[in-house]
């Protein structure tokens, strides 16, 4: 790794150390001037500077110690990461076990021109480079990915010169790419922000009808002040520059202005997609896109594998249909027939009643649901792994029914809630088929990588602007012709 590796690591206490050292100089106050030897330094250096002193020098000891004894190698066959310290090991990842390299670089890093390099491979432990320099790290991305894809490369064929701004390299398509003013458009129309407000609101009430002081400063302005800090830097710092580029490694999101993050995404372990338009975008037009991806953590702040990860923070509906199309060629919302539930569930949905629906096409299942967020949920068919239905009091009083689809993602369930039960049952024997047929079809047909859908992605970039893709039509379809519960299910 570079010989810089440890003081990334521990970046704070170094300039820390360094404010102070440049800060006494400044003032002229310089109390080390006047000792004559380093055991009178000690003697009368105090405790606060002693202790997280010899805390940072033990941290950069322990660093170099496993900065000297790391080595990584990459050989015809598999990515090693060779550890000689006290207790020796050695990680191995086959290439045709790799789902992504992702190059990230914090702020520290990022100051000092190195980066950090993550080989996953899905739900397992992947193997962490830090650091290289940002060349040599964006060398072994493309490297490692075009063997994982199968391709037989040289190092040569990879050096590609990268922006350091976006990453950016001669090569890459790029689809998408948001500005400052929509990504604090987005920020600034959104609910949590209105939330915030309103619980300040709430506790400057009650300070002034009734009295609260000590509810007003906690819960209501310091609360606000750490809480909006917290928002804005994870939406206008963390998504800063947003791009989402088709490179030679594959699908490729950028975002990041302190800390740059650039992550590959695994297309073909992509569980769901959720497009979401909250109120206050509706006005605008506007929606986001987060996408669930087995085994890959957050794609911006590294939550837990198959969580749901933001995918576009904000886009117009073309911007939505080429973000779509990139994962799913061809797919386009505003070209499906969305089926109603009866008017009877208008009793238990009288809000979302008007927006629910689903609808099927021949590689996925959509689904409508919310209120004041709506949400569109989009499952590909061979990711079902099984079907839920659901049938509470209320349903069974009304003949109702609500269905289910179960993905290996487990904070994600998408379904269509107060069906007609019969409907509801025969959509999902139907879906179990359409399922276990889409598993055979990829079986035959391995689904291809995001190279191979690229021209097909960037052309969808330049097409006239998609329909409406909030508000397809809704029909009242007659059930899928699949038997009633209860009755002999068909052969095959």
């Amino acid at each position: 790794m570079h010989p810089f590796s440890p003081l990334v690591r521990l970046w704070i206490g170094v300039v820390a150390i360094v404010w102070f050292v440049v800060n006494s100089l400044l003032q002229g106050d310089a109390w080390w001037e006047n000792l004559g030897s380093p055991m009178e330094l000690l003697q009368q250096a105090p405790i606060w500077v002693l202790v997280p002193v010899g805390a940072l020098l033990v941290g950069l000891g322990a660093g170099y110690w496993g900065w000297w004894t790391t080595k990584f190698v990459i050989d015809d066959h598999e990515v090693r990461r060779e550890n000689t310290g006290a207790f020796h090991a050695s990680q191995r990842i086959a290439f045709n076990r790799i789902q992504s390299v992702d190059v990230t670089q914090p702020f520290a890093a990022r100051v000092l021109g190195l980066a950090q390099v993550t080989i996953d491979v899905g739900v397992g432990q992947g193997i962490t480079l830090s650091f290289l320099t940002r060349k040599r790290a964006t060398e072994v991305r493309d490297y490692v990915m075009a063997r994982a894809h199968g391709r037989t490369i040289t190092t040569a064929d990879t050096a590609r010169r990268a922006s350091a701004w976006d990453d950016t390299a001669e090569g890459d398509r790029n689809l998408i790419r948001l500005t400052p003013a929509e990504i604090t458009l987005g920020a600034l129309l959104s609910l949590q922000l209105a939330a915030l407000f309103t619980a300040a609101g709430v506790a400057a009430l009650g300070t002034f009808v009734f009295d609260w002081p000590v509810v007003a400063m906690g819960g209501g302005f310091i609360g606000l002040g750490l809480a909006l800090v917290g928002y804005l830097s994870s939406q206008l710092i963390g998504q800063f520059n947003y791009t989402l580029a088709v490179t030679p490694a594959g699908l490729r999101i950028t975002r990041g202005l302190a800390t740059l993050r650039s992550q590959t995404i695994p297309v073909h372990r992509v569980q769901s997609l959720v497009v979401e338009q909250p109120l206050l975008w509706r006005w605008i037009g506007r929606g986001r896109l987060q996408i669930s991806i087995l085994g890959l953590g957050d794609l911006s702040s590294g939550d837990q594998p198959t969580a749901m990860t933001l995918y576009l923070p904000i886009g117009t509906p073309q911007q939505i249909q080429v973000a779509l199309a990139a994962l799913w060629p061809g797919l386009r919302l505003d070209r499906l027939s969305f089926t109603r539930t009866p008017r009877r569930a208008r009793w238990l949905d009288p809000f979302q009643w008007a927006w629910q629906g689903y609808a099927l096409d021949d590689r996925v299942f959509v689904t409508r649901s919310g209120w004041l967020t709506r949400r569109q949920s989009i499952v590909p068919h061979p990711r079902v792994q099984s079907v839920t239905l659901k049938q509470g009091p209320l349903e069974r009083k009304l003949g109702l029914a609500s269905m289910g689809v179960l993905t290996a993602a487990m904070f994600d369930t998408p379904g269509i809630a107060h069906l007609d039960a019969d409907h509801a049952r025969r959509l999902a024997f139907g879906q179990l088929d359409r399922s276990r047929t889409g598993r055979y079809d990829e079986l035959l047909h391995p689904p291809g990588r995001a190279q191979e859908t690229a021209v097909w992605t960037y052309g969808f970039a330049s097409a006239p602007a998609p329909g409406d893709v909030w508000t397809p039509p809704l029909t009242s379809a007659a059930p899928p012709p699949w038997p009633a519960y209860g009755q002999p299910y068909p052969p095959g």
